[in-house]
């Protein structure tokens, strides 16, 4: 069965001012440590112990700190700006005495243990299961965030994979922040305006703060504007997880790798927080919904981008993008995005399959010219290259 690593975010309870300093401690030295361990060669650095680095940090805490240093992710890093204390999966413990939860992991001053605020159902539930061997432990970590400290618990559960026997897909954009589509034209829409709105209105703040030379508010605002694009994101991808386990379908997206570079903008879109695609959290929505569906056994699949909303839905003919509508060579018209996201729905393989149709007397008051259709006036046409052709337009599911 797969694997899904998960972190608990859990609130220590009624945590008092010496402990709170203990914590804060633990994470000045930790960073400090890493610091100082910067400045040794990769090379020496991996053959370091804890009996060769002078610290205040336990053996535990300040094995930890080598293990992250020495990591990979470390070789370009030139200063930690905070290094979280952490101890690995077998220093903390979880245990309970009545109704409060509690965990014990390696201090300053010896092994604390400590309660928990545990509020969420679905917390407790997990750290039942933990105690239990249900689930396996990973590392934790103690975070001091906005003024609050919190144990981050990371917990590896299986989960059994569901095989789903549909696709559904899911177009992202600005305008609608996404819209889930079955290839039969059943839907949902996410509606971007409410994020235009607040962008707009944290820009506006944020020129203000700037030319007041406000810096400590205008870092606060900007975490703020973080923290609920966040939010918002995590209920729209909980909401498509939903959707696709109705449908006992996977979840088809589109790959936006790049985008910001290949997405043209004019420099007044650039400038508008609302509409530019450098405020556009679409790869956060990308991350929370892989997660969710991983928890519900089932996919996230990635596709090619082009062409998604400037295709017909019902046969993959290339037709006319008007603003927020789709035309067809037919005269036929649906909202863009869902006619994007049925095609994401459908479409598999390296790349769409692109048909043009050209009626006899041409397309979008086009006048004909090579290529002419048969006299019939149904020619249709395949581009692209051979791996295109492979797949005609076969819907999947």
């Amino acid at each position: 069965m797969p694997k899904v690593t998960t972190t608990l975010k859990l609130k220590f309870l009624d945590l008092n001012q010496a402990k709170a300093d203990l914590f804060a401690q633990m994470t000045t030295e930790c960073t400090s440590l890493a610091n100082e361990l910067l400045k040794v060669p990769m090379a020496e650095r991996r053959k370091l112990t804890t009996a060769k680095v002078a610290t205040e940090l336990s053996s535990a805490l300040a094995n930890q700190v080598i293990r992250n240093v020495t990591s990979k992710t470390a070789r370009k890093v030139k200063e930690y700006r905070k290094m979280l204390p952490e101890a690995n999966k077998q220093n903390w413990k979880v245990a309970k005495v009545g109704d409060t939860y509690s965990v014990s992991f390696p201090t300053l001053k010896g092994v604390k243990r400590v309660p928990l605020a545990v509020i969420n159902p679905r917390h407790a539930a997990m750290l039942d299961r933990l105690m239990a061997g249900e689930v396996e432990q990973g590392s934790l970590k103690v975070a001091l965030i906005r003024g609050q400290w919190f144990a981050l618990c990371s917990v590896t559960q299986e989960v059994p994979a569901v095989a789903s026997v549909n696709r559904v897909g899911c177009d992202r954009g600005q305008n609608n922040i996404a819209v889930i589509a079955t290839p039969e034209g059943r839907s949902q829409f996410f509606k971007g305006s409410e994020v235009k709105h607040r962008r707009r209105r944290y820009q506006r703040i944020r020129t203000e703060l700037q030319r007041a030379g406000k810096k400590r508010a205008l870092k606060r605002l900007n975490n703020k504007e973080a923290r609920w694009m966040r939010e918002v994101n995590h209920a729209i991808s909980k909401a498509i997880a939903r959707f696709a386990d109705y449908h006992n379908a996977d979840v088809v997206m589109e790959d936006l790798s790049g985008c910001r570079g290949t997405m043209r903008q004019s420099k007044k879109q650039r400038g508008d927080a609302g509409n530019s695609r450098h405020r556009w959290a679409f790869y956060d929505l990308q991350q929370k919904t892989a997660y969710k569906m991983e928890l519900l056994g089932r996919q996230l699949i990635l596709r090619p981008a082009p062409y998604t909303s400037k295709s017909d839905n019902r046969n993959g003919i290339l037709g006319k993008r008007d603003r927020h509508n789709f035309v067809g060579f037919d005269g036929y018209q649906v909202n863009a995005d869902q006619n994007a996201a049925r095609n994401i729905a459908q479409w598999d393989g390296f790349a769409c399959p692109l048909g043009l149709y050209v009626p006899q007397d041409g397309v979008f008051d086009s006048p004909q010219d090579f290529g002419s259709p048969s006299a019939s006036g149904c020619a249709e046409m395949q581009m692209g290259n051979s791996v295109n052709t492979q797949w005609p337009s076969a819907a999947v599911g």
